[in-house]
């Protein structure tokens, strides 16, 4: 019978890409990895990686064992959830990564209520981006996390994760309150082709901002690249340029920018709530999920639902 330790090995190096940076991940010696996927391969009987240099690449076998133990260690969370939950106190360490520039509200206030209904259970909060939240989750670096979600459609979450929506926010052009269409409700991104852009290519939402601008037959012309929602609105704000956000991200003064609606566009950011799969039964997850489900019904909003299946 295939060994768990060795197929959790398998996976950190599928997930990390080398066995020193799964090593790391794992908390252990880059040679004890190195033998746990030779025993591996001993035992399979076939071979599941290959090795160039530094760098390994799974083989069509290693990856198919790969989604084979997503699910097993989906069960095993599922069984020590179980176990858990026999305890009548929720207690421990609940790991949050959030991103603080533009959390969720409705996330924050269920924190709070979890904080004062269960004072045993420690929240600890981390500073999370889309670019990496997914692989801390794996490398269980967070219990939960909040990531956004740009555009249609529904994105089924990764292997291994589980995904609830917690709101819609729709996308919004921010021009400086000085702008020529600064008194307008709503604009068509073609009416800004000649303007500078503020982009932030390696996030989806600038991603997005790309391909919307090419759909209205135009390349945008940079007039900033940034990494960071909020620095492209305080960019816009001061004059730099224009840029698509969120409509909830915040800015500051909130006066110095006006968010115009996409005409002919429906664009909107899904935030959702990321945790393992298997893991979000656990007394110390399940009480904040009752608090977000909470909340959403005492504010007649749309319950919080499980959207997809890792």
């Amino acid at each position: 019978m295939l060994d768990v330790r060795k197929l959790a090995a398998l996976r950190a190096v599928a997930t990390e890409g080398s066995i020193a940076a799964a090593a790391r991940s794992l908390r252990c010696t880059r040679s004890a990895v190195s033998q746990q996927l030779t025993a591996l391969e001993s035992e399979a009987g076939v071979r599941l990686i290959d090795r160039t240099g530094n760098r390994v690449r799974l083989t069509r076998l290693g990856e198919a064992l790969v989604e084979h133990t997503e699910r097993i260690l989906a069960e095993l969370r599922a069984a020590e959830a179980l176990l858990d939950g026999n305890s009548a106190d929720v207690t421990g360490t609940l790991r949050v990564g959030v991103p603080f520039g533009e959390g969720s509200a409705l996330m924050g206030r269920a924190l709070r209520r979890v904080q004062n209904q269960h004072p045993a259970l420690q929240l600890q909060l981390f500073s999370a981006t889309n670019q990496t939240t997914e692989k801390d989750l794996r490398r269980e670096r967070f219990d939960l996390a909040v990531m956004s979600r740009f555009g249609p459609p529904w994105k089924a979450a990764a292997a291994g994760l589980r995904e609830w929506q917690l709101g819609l926010d729709p996308l919004r052009v921010c021009v400086p309150a000085g702008h020529r269409l600064a008194g307008e409700s709503s604009c068509a991104l073609a009416d800004l082709r000649a303007e500078p852009w503020i982009l932030s290519p390696t996030t989806a939402l600038g991603q997005l901002t790309t391909t919307l601008c090419a759909a209205a037959g135009f390349e945008p012309k940079v007039g900033a690249l940034v990494d960071d929602v909020n620095i492209a609105i305080g960019l816009a704000a001061r004059g730099w340029g224009v840029t698509i956000a969120p409509e909830l991200a915040p800015a500051t003064p909130e006066s110095a920018i006006v968010r115009l609606r996409i005409r002919d566009v429906e664009a909107v950011r899904r935030v959702v709530l990321v945790a393992r799969a298997g893991e979000y039964s656990s007394p110390r997850i399940a009480v904040v999920l009752n608090a977000i489900q909470e909340i959403s019904e005492g504010e007649h909003r749309r319950p919080t639902r499980l959207v997809a299946a890792g």
